[in-house]
């Protein structure tokens, strides 16, 4: 879940301080010569793959886009967006959802709900609207790997707290920015139709804007182990200090981004109720303990990262100590 106020003060943020503005007269200049330069680095020698439609569908991922109040923007192209976000991440799964997500516009913060609708069906709220895709896939992007991260299993009645949510919120956060910075990429060489091209620039002016917010960084000269220990308690009562996760969520994605497959992981987080309950480092070690050997490298990664790296209990045999990023 994102909160409402954090994304309508990011929109404006973003789309007022000129950045925005500036779309139309990329949409004649710009995008045409920044998706040409992208193409020609990554094809270099070859020519350029003919732009393709999502494949979601063939991922056995349905995406279906209903009601209003989206403005302008046309349910067609919204699903467009989501179902090349969707691609982002489900493209390394080995098990898709089963079920289709049904998206559709919320006046509050965008959110992955809980339990299924009346046709099983998953079901996320957006908060944007209007043609501003970057904000799409931020958000899909989001909400989506909590429906990846079986976040039905820290669910609490209203009004309680689930102590390790916060982490699932910093994993989610690093997907968003996995996503917009991959389609920033992928859409300047390979958009679903030529004229997606030109917002290829406005994805990559979106990260670039994220990760480099002061407060996502960790403060000059403090380890991320110590960080950890002056943070968790404050996180732990409150899943949704951005100021405060959205540090951890700009350390973990170099770890997806030098292991995309690592996503695979995200399918064996909240398995055990109790982990979930536990300290940060018995819910570590669970998603660990849950997950294939295939997908214990990106765990073991994160558990480096955070300094909590230890022989996980009864797996010594099987694969190894935990490596240290110290």
């Amino acid at each position: 879940m994102i909160g409402g106020l954090f994304m309508k003060g990011r929109r404006s943020a973003f789309l007022l301080s000129g950045q925005g503005v500036a779309r139309r007269g990329w949409r004649s200049r710009l995008p045409l010569v920044v998706a040409s330069l992208v193409c020609s680095l990554a094809w270099a020698g070859d020519p350029p793959p003919q732009p393709r439609k999502p494949n979601t569908r063939k991922l056995g991922l349905v995406i279906e886009v209903q009601g209003g109040g989206w403005g302008k923007a046309t349910r067609e192209d919204i699903g467009t967006v989501l179902e090349a976000t969707a691609n982002e991440l489900v493209t390394h799964l080995s098990v898709p959802l089963e079920a289709p997500i049904v998206v559709t516009h919320t006046d509050g913060p965008p959110v992955a709900l809980y339990g299924r609708g009346v046709r099983g069906e998953y079901r996320i709220h957006l908060h944007a609207h209007g043609e501003n895709w970057h904000l799409y896939a931020y958000e899909f992007a989001h909400e989506l790997c909590h429906l990846l991260s079986n976040h039905e299993g820290h669910r609490v009645p209203a009004g309680g707290v689930q102590p390790n949510q916060w982490f699932e919120e910093a994993v989610c956060e690093a997907a968003s920015l996995y996503v917009l910075k991959n389609l920033a990429v992928s859409w300047g060489c390979l958009p679903p139709a030529p004229r997606w091209a030109e917002e290829a620039p406005l994805f990559r002016r979106f990260f670039e804007t994220l990760i480099a917010e002061g407060h996502r960084r960790l403060p000059a000269g403090t380890p991320v182990g110590e960080w950890l220990r002056d943070n968790e308690t404050a996180l732990r009562k409150d899943p949704y200090l951005r100021q405060k996760n959205e540090v951890l969520a700009n350390l973990l994605l170099p770890l997806f981004e030098a292991d995309p497959a690592g996503w695979q992981a995200l399918a064996y987080l909240n398995q055990n109720p109790e982990a979930n309950q536990a300290s940060l480092r018995s819910y570590l070690e669970d998603w660990y303990r849950s997950a294939p050997l295939p997908q214990r490298a990106l765990v073991a990664s994160v558990l480096a990262l955070l300094h909590l790296e230890a022989f996980v209990p009864g797996e010594r045999e099987a694969s190894g100590p935990l490596l240290s990023h110290r």
